[in-house]
């Protein structure tokens, strides 16, 4: 399951339970409670039968493939905690929610990896700006994933951290290793992954906020 997915389903409230679905045809996803969409970009004919059709599988709680035109959908009903569970120890250490990082952020450290550009325009309160990328590089990687591509992208992406570690090191440095650490970033993505992979071999404990500002504003 992709992050975008995970970050989703670890802020619904609901008490009901959602339902994951997936066009096998194209790889699109959605997720509904079978009222309304919460995540994912189907429309139209599809989606309608998709809520439809989720109601059903969370009142029956059964995966099901069900067909609709040359469609075929993978219906598979969401249970959070149990899905929480299930996704092993290891997982759930690393990661936080919004939820669990308001009951613990008078006692940890937030870092907030966005460019600063970025943590100017909105942050987490007394979070700390240490940047994986700076504006123009930033910047720069964007547009490279805009018009060569996400390889191209990544590619760009690892040179700039390899020649900036120095400086991201020396502002990781400066934190307290008695906290924990909570890292986020846009989205949960590859910019807190690489702060906190650079944390853990300096010896900090790290948690990263998953679903990232995002899901932080989601759940204001």
């Amino acid at each position: 399951m992709d992050e975008e997915i995970l970050a989703r389903l670890l802020t619904f409230k609901g008490d009901s339970g959602v339902v994951l679905s997936i066009v096998l045809n194209d790889g699109r996803k959605m997720i509904t409670d079978g009222k309304k969409i919460l995540a994912g970009k189907i429309s139209g004919e599809l989606a309608s039968f998709i809520l439809n059709k989720s109601r059903e599988i969370i009142k029956n709680k059964k995966i099901e493939v069900a067909e609709f035109n040359q469609y075929k959908i993978y219906f598979e009903p969401i249970n959070i905690k149990r899905f929480l569970d299930s996704i092993g120890k290891e997982l759930t250490d690393e990661l936080i929610t919004v939820d669990e990082l308001e009951k613990i952020k008078d006692n940890v450290i937030i870092v907030d990896v966005r460019s600063p550009k970025e943590y100017k325009n909105g942050t987490i309160p007394n979070a700390i700006n240490i940047p994986l990328f700076l504006d123009n590089e930033y910047e720069l990687i964007g547009k490279i994933y805009k018009n060569e591509g996400k390889d191209k992208a990544l590619e760009l992406a690892a040179r700039i951290v390899e020649s900036s570690i120095s400086r991201i090191m020396r502002e990781v440095t400066k934190l307290d290793k008695s906290k924990t650490i909570v890292v986020f970033c846009a989205k949960g993505g590859i910019r807190s992954q690489a702060v906190s992979l650079i944390l853990r071999l300096l010896g900090f404990n790290v948690k990263r906020l998953i679903g990232g500002f995002k899901a932080y504003k989601q759940c204001l």
